[in-house]
């Protein structure tokens, strides 16, 4: 049976065209019996998400697509880091699961614009409430989900076993913690957390990622002009600075851990993706 036709026949409950972005990232599985495996889980989770959070997201919080880019991402750090099958099992329950919980966003750009110093730490602090609260709100909806989700090969059998749930949790509850003004970056040996927080940490270089940073609203209620291709490059910078000026702060990760000079990736292919974008975005120089 096709992928497709396999993720079809799961009856997910989601809108086409992410039963397709499902099925062109599990085709980034080498492996057939961790492919046909994650594709269960894949359609499971997904498809409670989305009944439960996702379909009601609003371009205030994020783009609907979200996940399904960050999967992708995901998929390709969990191969190329030849993660075993219960690590990718618990990258697919996380990359479902991990943003269930809205917070009106202070970004970093907000915080580099602030006029005074006051401003700014009120900005930071503000931030950092904002992301403590959506992690842990997150990890209990994660938690409380994947408890409830049977395998859809086997309905008597839940779909995740405690280990894996507690794994999931924990990453949830650690995601942002990256970005906070004093930073927990997750340790260079965990990889499996490595290729969670890097999958998700690309999503604004993607162009639906972009799209969705234009489009939410700024504090007045007023989104960007998304049709000026001035407005899609200067926000490619302001994420890409995020993606550099935190490593600096990462003061417990050794210089030699990082892929190149600058971006906070430790893995090769999320730095691989990373100055892949930034290529096809033509940001660096000639």
């Amino acid at each position: 049976m096709l992928l497709a036709e396999k993720i079809c026949s799961l009856n997910t409950g989601l809108p086409a065209r992410f039963d397709s972005m499902l099925a062109q990232a599990l085709l980034l599985v080498k492996d057939d019996a961790h492919r046909d495996d994650l594709c269960a889980v894949a359609c499971a989770v997904a498809g409670a998400a989305w009944q439960r959070w996702l379909s009601a997201r609003t371009a205030e919080d994020n783009r609907q697509e979200h996940e399904w880019v960050v999967f992708a991402n995901v998929m390709r750090i969990a191969e190329d880091e030849s993660l075993s099958l219960s690590d990718k099992r618990v990258a697919t329950a996380f990359t479902f699961t991990h943003d269930s919980f809205f917070i009106p966003r202070v970004t970093e750009q907000q915080i580099r614009e602030a006029t005074t110093p006051e401003l700014k730490a009120r900005l930071e602090q503000e931030k950092e409430r904002q992301r403590l609260r959506h992690m842990k709100v997150g990890a209990a909806n994660a938690d409380s989900l994947l408890r409830e989700l049977k395998d859809p090969r086997a309905p008597e059998k839940l779909l995740f076993t405690p280990g894996e749930i507690a794994r999931c949790v924990a990453l949830v509850a650690g995601h942002d913690l990256w970005k906070m003004p004093v930073p927990e970056p997750p340790p260079t040996h965990d990889r499996l957390a490595l290729a969670c927080v890097e999958g998700d940490a690309l999503w604004p270089l993607h162009p639906l990622g972009v799209l969705a940073d234009l489009e939410r609203p700024n504090g007045e209620g007023v989104s960007k002009d998304f049709s000026d291709p001035e407005k899609w490059r200067a926000q490619l910078l302001q994420s890409c600075q995020t993606l550099v000026e935190f490593r600096p702060k990462w003061k417990e990760i050794p210089e030699g851990d990082f892929v190149d000079g600058e971006s906070i990736f430790r893995t090769p292919e999320g730095a691989r993706l990373y100055h892949e974008w930034r290529g096809r975005w033509n940001l660096d120089p000639a």
